[in-house]
């Protein structure tokens, strides 16, 4: 429990200061919920250095994927060109799973969703430049939410061996 409680304190903390430079301080222009799904993209992958790396690297491959979609149904005329661009998109994002890099196939479906979750106007196919950054701020946040927790769960087990004795028998 140390450990959770510990990375809580700190994703949250890296969240909140992440949070306050983009709305409040306006410092970062950044999609924070790009950056959000880029670290539980992090967490979900495993975490730590190969998190790290497959996260990103799916992420950024569904991004890709994403980017073939919009292509293929802007240069098709044809009413079947979506539907044909999605097929080979969701068969290449699972195959490429055989590259252990890019094995963690939840993060290329999420890339391409925060690419099509960030079409507007000013961005018809998607702010490709704005979720890359975003999806690689939001790694780092979790990255680094992680490798603060290890020296907190350590203090948090010092002050409360026993509990952490009798959480870890149960």
């Amino acid at each position: 429990m140390g450990y959770l409680v510990a990375i809580g304190l700190t994703a949250g903390i890296i969240a909140g200061v992440f949070s306050h430079l983009v709305f409040i301080a306006g410092v970062l222009p950044v999609i924070v919920w790009v950056a959000f799904a880029g670290e539980a993209t992090f967490f979900a992958a495993g975490g730590k250095n190969m998190g790290l790396v497959k996260g990103l690297a799916s992420n950024f491959a569904g991004v890709l994927w994403a980017v073939f979609i919009f292509f293929v149904f802007g240069a098709w005329s044809s009413p079947f060109a979506l539907g044909i661009a999605v097929f080979i998109a969701v068969v290449m994002m699972c195959v490429e799973a055989k590259i252990d890099f890019l094995s963690f196939i939840p993060g290329a479906f999420i890339g391409a969703a925060c690419l099509f979750g960030s079409e507007t106007e000013a961005f018809p196919t998607g702010d490709i430049v704005g979720v890359l950054i975003a999806l690689t701020c939001g790694a780092a946040m979790g990255w680094v939410a992680e490798k603060a927790a290890g020296p907190i769960a350590g203090l948090i087990a010092k002050k409360f061996p026993e509990k952490e004795a009798a959480e870890q028998q149960a």
